[in-house]
């Protein structure tokens, strides 16, 4: 009989422990990353943090952005050395991204002609995409865009926020499943 009982006490005991934590909070859902994302949002992540990129995740988006300041020439649209390296670095994950359309778009301060913005925009974009086909990134899977002073970032009334607005930015999303509909004759 004792032994009964106690079997009886450790059990209620045993209940009452757990009844007593509460429950552990549920962590908010993120977006669903694509597979391609998910294998290499590390590498990403690393290149990023040594060569003072910003990296951007939203799920089904990674935004790589690349700063003109230190990776092209000053006066020119022509990637310096320093910055070869890591685009190299860039192209040799991206060359796997076969499920992903790649966006790489050129930005630029408001200083002077808004026509000679968006070439340089242009180019910048172009050189970067440059180095990733030389990698082996598909250009069927890229786009190039140019945007020039039209989507600023940070205030272009001061030196930083013109500095934080020169940049490029790579653009990594899940390419869509062609659609099956069919259509009239």
């Amino acid at each position: 009989m004792k032994l009964i009982s106690t079997f009886s006490l450790l059990g209620c005991l045993f209940l009452a422990g757990c009844a007593s934590k509460e429950p552990a909070p549920v962590p908010p859902p993120t977006p669903e990353a694509t597979p391609w994302a998910q294998l290499h949002m590390a590498e990403l992540t690393a290149i990023a943090l040594e060569e003072k990129y910003e990296i951007e995740n939203s799920g089904e988006e990674i935004r790589l952005i690349i700063p003109v300041n230190g990776n092209f020439h000053p006066k020119r649209t022509l990637l310096l050395p320093s910055g070869l390296v890591p685009l190299s670095r860039v192209a040799k994950v991206l060359r796997g991204a076969t499920d992903s359309n790649i966006q790489v778009t050129g930005h630029s301060d408001s200083q002077g002609d808004d026509n000679l913005n968006q070439q340089l925009s242009m180019e910048r974009a172009q050189a970067v995409a440059s180095v990733l086909q030389l990698g082996g990134v598909s250009r069927h899977n890229m786009q190039l865009r140019s945007e020039g002073e039209a989507a600023p970032r940070a205030d272009n009334s001061t030196a930083e926020g013109r500095e934080l607005n020169r940049r490029v930015v790579i653009n990594i999303t899940p390419r869509k499943p062609a659609s099956s509909i069919a259509l009239a004759p």
